[in-house]
């Protein structure tokens, strides 16, 4: 199981530390974070060109992977949270940063569902 989170950014013994050790706790954590409706938000939200509200949802989705270690979708979500943060916006910035952060919470899913 390490081996797979780490392919997705997790510092395991760093993110356990935040779950006092309880890694039955963590991977429950990691199960619901597959229920949460703010990425699809997000990509909503950036389609229809909506920034404050794909500020709001970045933003969200930022502090949830920073809790639960996910580094992979946080390298890209933080960047972009910030671009969304401030006018003006730079749409194509924007566009590349769902690119990459899409592959990223693609491969994510992927391994939260194999554990």
């Amino acid at each position: 199981m390490r081996e797979e989170l780490a392919a997705i950014g997790v510092e395991y013994d760093e993110v356990l530390k935040r779950f006092m050790g309880k890694e039955d706790f963590y991977l429950r954590m990691l199960k619901k974070f597959l229920d949460d409706k703010n990425y699809d938000g997000l990509k909503q939200s950036v389609a229809d060109c909506d920034w404050k509200t794909a500020f709001n949802h970045a933003h969200t989705v930022k502090g949830l992977c920073g809790n639960l270690g996910l580094g992979g979708i946080l390298e890209h979500i933080a960047p972009l949270t910030e671009e969304l943060r401030h006018e003006p916006y730079d749409e194509g910035k924007i566009r590349d940063y769902m690119v990459q952060a899409d592959q990223a919470y693609e491969q994510t899913v992927a391994v939260i569902r194999s554990l």
